[in-house]
């Protein structure tokens, strides 16, 4: 997805989501003021917020909405984020948006419904579907969060975080220390110095310990009628 999305950093999407503080909420509020001068001031002055929408361009409520979401005001933001999708602004971009927003506000069954409704029609948009793993995962979903990212390491096998992400699902389960380890050694194979390097190295050293046993020291000989006992 564009505006970051399709980022090819190992961060977590979730993390993605986290908002900027509120003193650069301030200044790019400040910002927007100067450029689109009284149809912003007046967004806050009148009563009837959508025939005040229907004034400023899509592309124009699409910054607002961005603006008010780096601020922390997350309501207003999902208003114009909506708004600007019904004008036509790029769909990518705003749910994208709208997914940040809903999660940062803990309304994670409604950044779902955002989510799922757009993969139905762009159902290879993995950055995104690598979110929605995240949040069914977040929801205690582990069937449909692993069903997301082998999704995704079907189609894109290339991707490392993914395989990071499903082999860490997989050790939770008896029965899938296999397919963990699979995918363990797949994304060290992808990204051997990634940000989950260290973690994935020690999880396959302690399948290996697990696997062939610890190691066993011979009991010391002893001294029997001045002879090593046999």
């Amino acid at each position: 997805m564009s505006t970051g999305s399709k980022e090819s950093s190992e961060e977590s999407p979730l993390g993605q989501a986290r908002l900027r503080s509120q003193g650069l909420g301030l200044r790019l509020s400040c910002c927007f003021t100067i450029l689109f001068g009284c149809n912003y001031a007046a967004l806050h002055q009148g009563t009837d917020l959508q025939a005040q929408l229907a004034s400023i361009t899509p592309e124009d409520l699409f910054s607002l909405a961005v603006s008010h979401a780096r601020s922390g005001d997350l309501l207003r933001a999902e208003q114009y984020l909506s708004a600007a999708r019904q004008r036509g602004h790029d769909e990518s971009e705003v749910v994208y948006w709208l997914v940040r927003v809903c999660v940062a506000s803990s309304r994670y069954q409604s950044a779902l419904a955002h989510a799922t409704d757009y993969l139905r029609d762009h159902p290879s948009d993995w950055s995104l579907r690598l979110v929605v793993a995240t949040i069914y995962e977040a929801l205690g979903d582990v069937a449909r969060a692993q069903s997301e990212l082998e999704r995704i390491v079907t189609a894109e096998p290339r991707r490392p975080l993914p395989h990071y992400r499903l082999a860490m699902l997989y050790r939770k389960q008896a029965a899938g220390q296999e397919q963990a380890t699979a995918h363990l050694e797949e994304y060290l194979q992808l990204t051997p110095d990634g940000p989950h390097a260290a973690e994935v190295r020690s999880a396959l050293s302690e399948v290996t310990e697990t696997s062939t046993g610890p190691r066993l020291i011979p009991y010391p000989r002893t001294i029997v009628s001045g002879k090593e006992a046999p």
